[in-house]
């Protein structure tokens, strides 16, 4: 009896171990399709968006090529924007009114000179001065008919700071005079407090 018993026993549990094989493997099996079919799904999204950047990528080379449209809007916004310098350059040098008061920088040596104009804490100019004679003009008398991106107006009292004194002259143009310096003056020292003052400067009342 006891034998039947456990025959009967192992016997079901064969049966229940087969039953569960059978069910795990239908599972595994639609598992396995579902994500057979999810991996087909990305592979046609990653494969589409590929596509998508090769024709995005094929549109840019074809605007950016030579003489493409953007090539040559490029090409016309760098010589339109450099003429346009030039233009300011040529009219701040005709403009030259003899009733007006202005100051140009020439720097001597081969490296520029760090120039920085202020009035009381404000800054109104501070850049690097290349050598030679700089295009900019700072109006202390007056402010001129045409005023350029090279025109700049600061007050009387402005202070003057140079980052390597000696190669700095300053051109005074006095207020009456066409063209030619009224005086020369090389900056010694790095900071002139007040323009007017220090260099003696003519301003009618």
């Amino acid at each position: 009896m006891k034998r039947d018993f456990l025959v009967s026993f192992f016997a079901s549990l064969i049966v229940v171990a087969i039953l569960l094989f059978f069910v795990l493997s239908v599972f595994n099996f639609f598992f396995l399709k579902k994500l057979d079919a999810r991996v087909l799904e990305l592979e046609r999204t990653l494969q589409s968006k590929l596509t998508s950047y090769e024709d995005r990528l094929k549109t840019l080379e074809e605007l950016l090529k030579p003489n493409s449209i953007v090539s040559r809007y490029i090409t016309a916004y760098e010589y339109f924007e450099k003429s346009r310098i030039d233009f300011e350059k040529i009219f701040s040098e005709i403009e030259d009114d003899p009733t007006t008061g202005y100051i140009r920088i020439f720097v001597v040596g081969n490296d520029p000179v760090w120039i920085t104009i202020k009035d009381g804490e404000k800054i109104i100019f501070s850049r690097d001065i290349k050598p030679g004679l700089s295009p900019y003009r700072f109006f202390y008398y007056k402010e001129p008919k045409i005023a350029t991106d090279y025109d700049i107006v600061i007050p009387r009292s402005a202070t003057l700071i140079v980052g390597i004194p000696n190669r700095v002259f300053l051109l005074v143009f006095g207020v009456g005079t066409s063209h030619h310096p009224t005086k020369i003056v090389q900056v010694t020292q790095t900071r002139l407090e007040n323009i007017a003052r220090d260099l003696n400067l003519y301003i009618p009342r």
